[in-house]
């Protein structure tokens, strides 16, 4: 399985996903919403870190959250997924 989106998000943004993420399991969720981890960094970047020129695209929701789940088979189904349309 290819990944291209990691030449459009940034690096940092991927490896606090997975961190976060991670966090999310180990705090006992057995599902849980790609979108709000994407959520919680964007306020990571901008609240926290008071980058306000921090940009965080909504569409990189669904290729995180395929590419966590592809990295940490234990947690397929983690986050919900639909089909691709293509």
């Amino acid at each position: 399985m290819s990944f291209s989106f990691t030449q459009q998000v940034p690096i940092d943004v991927i490896m606090l996903f997975e961190k976060l993420t991670l966090e999310v399991i180990a705090a006992g969720h057995q599902r849980y919403s790609s979108d709000a981890v994407l959520h919680r960094i964007r306020w990571y970047f901008t609240v926290e870190r008071g980058d306000r020129e921090f940009k965080c695209n909504n569409n990189w929701t669904p290729e995180l959250s395929r590419w966590f789940m592809y990295k940490h088979p234990q947690y397929d189904g983690f986050f919900a997924t639909r089909v691709r349309r293509r």
